[in-house]
């Protein structure tokens, strides 16, 4: 292997690396929003039992499962995502070295590697994410051909997405839950 291969191999290498360390501290965040919307889906679920009217209780008991969980499973959807990138890194950089050569994906890789070392640990998850458009660009016309290096970019960039989701979620699910139990306390009575 020539140096110049060895240094490009070197480079995909980093960059799998690198994008695992930001899945994992990505995971923790998301892990943390998905158990705060799940807890806050139960009561708004609890909530929307005890504040209909019985006729309606069978409608919100199917409806109420969808729109509470919705948020919980956005989240959950992407740590289990992240999971799968910490768990293929070797495959990614395997995927990425096989197209050192291209030189989109070249210029992509080299972005994502020429940070500051700790670069992924400190940088907030929402400006690494937009960080990493650039690689998913270069990546998108070879998605089939790059399934992990793809999956691996695609959970990372549509993350903050996916957390927005279920923190509004999780904000609307706690509004509605207040809203409700004020209905029907003040102005139902019953």
């Amino acid at each position: 292997m020539s140096n110049r291969s060895y240094e490009l191999a070197s480079v995909a290498d980093l960059a799998a690396q690198r994008l695992a360390t930001i899945a994992g501290r990505a995971r923790t965040l998301a892990r943390g929003v998905g158990l705060l919307a799940l807890a806050a889906g139960a009561l708004a679920y609890a909530v929307g039992l005890f504040v209909f009217p019985s006729s309606w209780r069978p409608i919100w008991a199917i409806a109420g499962i969808l729109v509470c969980g919705l948020p919980a499973f956005a989240v959950f959807a992407t740590v289990r995502r992240l999971k799968r990138v910490r768990q293929t890194v070797s495959e990614t950089a395997a995927e990425l070295r096989t197209l050192v050569n291209d030189r989109t994906i070249l210029s992509a890789l080299t972005e994502v590697v020429d940070k500051d070392q700790g670069h992924e640990n400190t940088t907030p998850l929402i400006k690494l994410g937009k960080e990493l458009v650039n690689l998913r660009k270069a990546l998108a016309d070879r998605k089939d051909q790059l399934v992990n290096a793809w999956q691996t970019v695609t959970a990372l960039t549509t993350l903050p997405g996916l957390v927005a989701l279920g923190t509004l979620g999780t904000f609307a699910l706690l509004a509605f839950s207040a809203i409700a139990v004020v209905v029907r306390l003040v102005l139902l009575g019953d």
